[in-house]
């Protein structure tokens, strides 16, 4: 093996972060076959199958003894994804080992109260300075952070695009059905989207909406609850978890997010790619990769009038929906996994050469 790298998870869980990597791991295999990947992670998950598959050797677990005999592998690289996880190990790789870091800073909790709410924790700062390199996911996430030049990769979010790419624009068979792929959890306010469509179907009658995703069981009841409290309980359907998201997604005029906290929301890529406007809130990223009034609308948290208007308005003009769906597609698609996947390994390539003697392979 030329290079052997050891990448720390914090689960293996479906998630954006998880589910991106897991891509991306699969994508290295194509840039280069010689790179050994082995995969550490904290927790085990529903990807458990498909990480075996990709990885060279996973370990699942959190306790010392299982850290320390992952870490006592020959790497050339250890490249720490999480947050949980820096936090876990980099002061027992600090100073103790010869073995380079890179830390993929992503939109973790760190990074999401920094951009959003100003608020800087010196323990991530010292977590970055402590890392032989340091990859972001955007450019207004790096802003955030200052760190010695050179050490510093700017990606971009990376999304398995080509399931959704390969669907056709909408037409007139396609269901006049607002689409909003996210978790049942609060800080999505998801029911933003139910009132905006009680009101969205006093001009469109045929409108309907689709939440597509699991989890927290008192929340999806609450808004069952409120569906039925404004009477349109039959044209909000909750379609659970489900394993085939752009089938979901062919079936949608509109995809909308309303969340109150994001970073980089995988879902709106996939939309995007699919050829769908998006209406998404402005907050973390989102402006990073949607302009307003070009690959879809933008409004502010909690602003449910603006909602409204903007999915009556791309429910009611096919050309406006069309074109923004287009635009849509190609600011999608400088996000695929593999043309990332690529930028990623030079950047773990590069830092396994730099500042420290790579170890010997075993």
């Amino acid at each position: 093996m030329s290079l052997r790298i050891l990448h720390v998870l914090e689960s293996l869980a479906p998630g954006g972060m998880e589910t991106t990597f897991l891509n991306a791991l699969r994508a290295f295999r194509a840039c280069d076959a010689g790179i050994r990947h082995d995969v550490l992670a904290f927790a085990g998950g529903a990807l458990e199958p498909q990480y075996r598959e990709a990885a060279d050797v996973l370990t699942v677990g959190s306790d010392c003894a299982t850290i320390e005999a992952s870490l006592g592998g020959r790497y050339d690289l250890i490249h720490v994804l999480f947050e949980r996880c820096a936090y876990r190990l980099l002061p027992q790789l600090v100073g103790r080992r010869p073995t380079p870091v890179v830390y993929g800073k992503g939109y973790d909790m760190g990074g999401m109260y920094r951009l959003n709410e100003g608020l800087c924790w010196q323990a991530d700062e010292s977590m970055l300075a402590a890392a032989d390199g340091v990859t972001f996911t955007t450019p207004d996430l790096a802003r955030g952070y200052t760190l010695p030049p050179g050490r510093t990769t700017v990606l971009r979010k990376a999304a398995d695009v080509a399931p959704f790419s390969a669907l056709p624009a909408p037409d007139d068979s396609t269901p006049l059905r607002i689409a909003c792929v996210a978790n049942l959890h609060p800080r999505k306010r998801l029911g933003d989207l139910i009132v905006a469509l009680r009101d969205v179907r006093r001009v469109v009658p045929e409108a309907t909406l689709r939440l597509i995703g699991g989890g927290n069981v008192q929340e999806a009841e609450r808004l069952a609850q409120l569906a039925r409290e404004l009477g349109i309980h039959d044209d909000v359907s909750f379609a659970g978890v489900v394993r085939d998201v752009p089938a979901e997604i062919a079936q949608a005029r509109v995809v909308a997010l309303p969340s109150s906290c994001e970073g980089v929301p995988t879902a709106l890529l996939e939309a995007m790619a699919a050829g769908r406007p998006v209406v998404a809130t402005r907050v973390g990223h989102v402006n990073g990769i949607i302009d307003d009034g070009v690959e879809g609308f933008l409004f502010e948290v909690g602003d449910v009038p603006a909602l409204t208007e903007r999915l009556t308005r791309l429910l009611t003009a096919p050309a406006l929906a069309h074109a923004m769906g287009e635009a849509a597609r190609r600011r999608a698609a400088s996000h695929d996994v593999r043309q990332v996947a690529r930028e990623l390994l030079d950047a773990l390539r590069a830092a396994a050469g730099r500042h420290r003697s790579p170890a010997v392979s075993a």
